[in-house]
């Protein structure tokens, strides 16, 4: 099957809180791209959120960095991920998300082998990852 996707996703573990109903849920983000974002949550947070629902999605650029607030939309919620697309981003919000972006590629140059190593563990594809 061939992906639809138009930007290629970026492996960034990181954690992040998931806002959505009024509750706000740890998670952490699998992968990124300026479009959207996989993360993990607790089944808790995969069984309240609903396809085509308005959430947001908080990220730390950076340790210590500022953060940045994400309004996305539900595209796929289950087996403890959660799919989402963003939307109505302001142009700070996307100059920040494509600095976090930039980042995780610099750091998954970076780590060259060592990324493979983790990705293995992970359970990650890192050759379809690298491909897009």
């Amino acid at each position: 099957m061939r992906e639809k996707r138009s930007l290629r996703r970026i492996v960034f573990v990181a954690n992040g809180v998931l806002r959505c109903q009024d509750q706000r849920f740890p998670c952490y983000v699998e992968n990124i791209s300026l479009n959207g974002a996989l993360v993990g949550a607790e089944d808790a947070a995969c069984e309240l959120v609903r396809q085509g629902e308005r959430c947001a999605l908080t990220l730390r650029q950076g340790a210590g960095g500022p953060g940045v607030e994400l309004t996305a939309q539900v595209v796929h919620a289950g087996f403890g991920l959660v799919g989402l697309r963003f939307v109505d981003l302001d142009a700070g919000q996307e100059q920040r998300l494509a600095g976090i972006i930039e980042q995780a590629v610099h750091d998954e140059a970076s780590a060259g082998e060592g990324a493979s190593r983790l990705y293995t563990r992970l359970g990650i594809n890192a050759d379809r990852v690298r491909r897009g």
